[in-house]
């Protein structure tokens, strides 16, 4: 516990000097904070990264590494995450490309322009999760079948910029789950005839910014899971018909900002499962209630930054819309309630409104009256009482409030009420105002778990309340700093309820 000047707390022993130092004993600050920021690293520097790292992330990002030498290679291979980027690299020789293939994960070499026959045969028999080769610009038929022979689940070679018919049929039979083509930026149809012949699950070609109707007609006997066309921008009527005949279940539309009512009609015809416009930023209502015709499963429509009642009232009536509105930034009394009659999304049906900022009290009640399982409002960093009431009649499962940032007593009190609050407070990192003793007395009263994982600072007092409840969940005593009590009054000595810190490292523990 790091205590404030001239404050006596009675505490169990600090093992300071254990704290400044890595599992394997060197000092932690000896390497940057931002893991990009590293230039070289010994075998012995990749072990303490990698040590310091665990649980961190699942991505590893070293990109300011321009060398990497075989021993640190197989080191680094180690990482348990799912993600390891070494983009700064810009040659890689079979040697050291030998250990990076027993990393199980997704290995980025985003910086290799060229490959060289060894390094290219050990690149190919790599058996992880994916291989990135965004830096090659050029393939030809020869060289494409290399990668074509990877082992591994997905491939992705965005950066290249155009395919000829050779090239583009050696990469089709590569036998793994997803191609990933993000560079193509214009495809004709024999070329998309030939690519439409690959036999995995995802093909992405989220760099096409317009298709024509031919075009299309022939990726849609790509006999595959997923289409990927994230970077259409505008659609036709005839080759938005011919993309509704993909027999797969995941046609991915995002980069649309725009949707006439007609277009929207024929995609809710596609008979897979998933159909995403998560680049759409406005729908009227014509277009709201076409796509709601959609017979899928799901509906994607996170883009969206503004929504009236009755495009809100249209979705609300489909039983495939996901409920999703991260963008949504401002919402009316009158749309709320339309929303609040959402009954899709399956059993755990889920309103998610994470970008509103403010709440008014009629937009507060009408959202409060959703009969679905879980209502998100994570975006909201602080709520007065009334509101927070309003909000704690919310029937459902759970009422999702990580974004709050700070708390006053009476908003405490309703949370703490409220039958549907998780309990959850990610962000509230302190209790430093003149009311925070109230404050955590109201929150121990909550009926179920309080967790305040990320709390640091705390006065002794208004510590005492907080823990006053046996199932609160708030990091290890000895870590927090302890400070004057806000309100002014004499801050006494803390000390520590006997069990307490043990209940905390069981907890923690059983985690």
């Amino acid at each position: 516990m790091k205590p404030a000047a001239g404050l006596s707390i009675l505490v169990a022993a600090m093992l300071v000097s254990l704290a400044l130092l890595s599992p394997s004993g060197a000092l932690a600050d000896e390497l940057p904070k931002d893991t990009n920021q590293i230039e070289s690293l010994t075998p012995e520097q990749a072990k303490t990264l990698l040590a310091e790292f665990k649980g961190r992330s699942n991505y590893l990002s070293l990109n300011g590494l321009t060398t990497l030498d075989a021993n640190t290679a197989k080191t680094l291979a180690e990482f348990k995450g799912d993600f390891l980027s070494l983009d700064g690299l810009t040659t890689l020789d079979a040697d050291t490309a030998k250990p990076l293939a027993e990393f199980k994960g997704f290995l980025e070499l985003d910086g290799l322009t060229t490959l060289d026959a060894g390094t290219a045969k050990v690149l190919a028999e790599f058996k992880n999760a994916g291989l990135s080769l965004n830096g090659l610009t050029t393939l030809d038929a020869a060289t494409a079948k290399v990668p074509a022979e990877f082992k591994g689940r997905t491939l992705r070679l965005n950066g290249l910029p155009s395919l000829d018919a050779d090239t583009a049929k050696v990469l089709a039979e590569f036998k793994g789950a997803g191609l990933l083509l993000d560079g193509l930026t214009t495809l004709d149809a024999d070329i998309a005839k030939v690519l439409a012949e690959f036999k995995g699950e995802s093909l992405l070609l989220d760099g096409l910014t317009t298709l024509d109707a031919d075009t299309a007609k022939t990726l849609t006997e790509f006999k595959g899971e997923r289409l990927g066309l994230d970077g259409l921008t505008t659609l036709d009527a005839a080759t938005a018909k011919a993309l509704a005949e993909f027999k797969g279940q995941l046609l991915c539309l995002g980069g649309l900002a725009a949707l006439d009512a007609d277009i929207a009609k024929t995609l809710a015809g596609f008979k897979g499962d998933y159909l995403t416009l998560n680049g759409l930023t406005t729908l009227d209502a014509d277009t709201a209630k076409a796509l709601a015709e959609f017979k899928g499963q799901t509906l994607q429509l996170a883009g969206l930054t503004t929504l009236d009642a009755d495009a809100a009232t249209a979705l609300a009536g489909s039983t495939v819309w996901n409920g999703q509105l991260p963008n949504l930034t401002t919402l009316d009394a009158a749309t709320a309630k339309a929303l609040a009659e959402f009954k899709g999304g399956g059993f755990f049906c889920t309103l998610r409104l994470n970008g509103l900022t403010t709440l008014d009290a009629d937009t507060a009640k009408a959202l409060a009256e959703f009969k679905g399982q879980q209502l998100q409002l994570n975006g909201l960093t602080a709520l007065d009482a009334d509101i927070a009431k309003m909000l704690a009649e919310f029937k459902g499962r759970e009422l999702w409030l990580y974004g709050l940032t700070t708390l006053d007593a009476g908003t405490a009190k309703a949370l703490a009420e409220s039958k549907s609050w998780g309990g959850r407070l990610p962000r509230i990192t302190a209790f430093e105002s003149p009311g925070s003793v109230e404050i955590a007395a109201a929150l121990a009263t909550r009926k179920g778990p309080l967790s305040l994982p990320n709390l640091t600072k705390i006065s002794p007092k208004t510590l005492t309340a907080l823990i006053e409840k046996e199932d609160v969940e708030i990091p290890l005593i000895e870590t927090l700093e302890l400070i004057q009590e806000p309100d002014g009054s004499p801050t006494e000595d803390f000390v520590i309820p006997k069990g307490f810190q043990s209940r905390q490292k069981a907890r923690q523990q059983g985690r």
